[in-house]
């Protein structure tokens, strides 16, 4: 099923509210703990647009909406003629969400994709279309495409096969460098660009030659919960970010609900680069029972 929404003119503040709750657990070993100092937290997200996790409409009549409205508190010009971006999003096996993006005027330009705490950017072709695919993170999905012209392409799409799966996503911008493992039995799985959606993986998502890259790890497995598997991350510490407290936004979804959190990471300071920090306690202990 398709559905098409509206082109916002205007600078980004979106009808979501961004949630950012401190962490419940800590993210690092103990090699991290010098570097918590008293300087302040750098914003490494700077790259995603701050909007909220698309995962609570503000109205509640807004899966009813077909037309061309404005999600913008005010437009700053008119889009000139001929210019209007078009949004178009349809279900795929395995929970999936592929988006057509068509951006006449936005031709071989960065553009970032978010939807429900997950981010990541990609880039138009020479005639201003895209296609990208990423994984429902919840049933009622609502999926946002920030151009680099500010202004703003949304839309939404129902996909009830989200209930079926388990995730956990974990998004970040430059210049961190990081991959989610995850390790189940004597399987470990890192960061893929395919995923079939039905199976068991980790989908990697953004492309990281474009400028201000923003990337992000979705491990997916049908279910209800996340199961056993050992899920961490491996941050290389380099010299842009050695003695930084540095944040990442992940989302833990299950039964077709999505909660997003915003973490901290303090990176240990300068003279370790080339280390590997591992992040440990990624995924939720609490597994979900299944409804009755």
């Amino acid at each position: 099923m398709s559905a098409v929404l509206a082109v916002a003119v205007g600078a980004a503040h979106t009808a979501e509210t961004l949630k950012a709750p401190a962490a419940e657990h800590s993210l690092l070993l103990t090699a991290a703990e010098a570097a918590r100092d008293e300087r302040p937290a750098d914003r490494v997200a700077a790259a995603i647009p701050e909007s909220a996790s698309l995962s609570t409409p503000s109205d509640a009549g807004f899966a009813r909406v077909t037309g061309i409205t404005s999600v913008a508190a005010e437009a700053s010009a008119p889009v000139t003629e001929g210019c209007e971006a078009q949004l178009t999003l349809a279900t795929l096996p395995g929970a999936m969400i592929e988006a057509r993006l068509i951006a006449p005027c936005n031709r071989g330009e960065r553009f970032v994709v978010r939807h429900s705490g997950l981010s990541f950017s990609a880039q138009t072709k020479a005639d201003g279309q895209a296609s990208v695919v990423l994984p429902a993170l919840r049933s009622d999905a609502m999926v946002a495409v920030y151009l680099e012209d500010s202004r703003l392409v949304l839309g939404r799409v129902d996909v009830p096969d989200a209930a079926s799966y388990a995730r956990y996503a974990i998004s970040w911008a430059s210049p961190l460098e990081m991959e989610l493992r995850v390790t189940d039995g004597d399987r470990v799985l890192i960061g893929s660009p395919s995923l079939s959606g039905t199976e068991q993986g980790v989908l990697a998502l953004g492309q990281a030659n474009l400028p201000s890259p923003v990337l992000a790890r979705v491990y997916s497995v049908p279910g209800k919960d996340l199961g056993t598997a050992d899920i961490t991350g491996e941050l290389l510490i380099t010299p842009a970010t050695c003695g930084r407290t540095l944040r990442v936004e992940t989302v833990h979804s299950a039964s077709g609900i999505a909660t997003t959190t915003e973490q901290t990471v303090a990176v240990p300071l300068c003279g370790t680069a080339g280390d590997i920090l591992v992040l440990k306690n990624l995924a939720p202990g609490l597994k979900l029972a299944a409804p009755k």
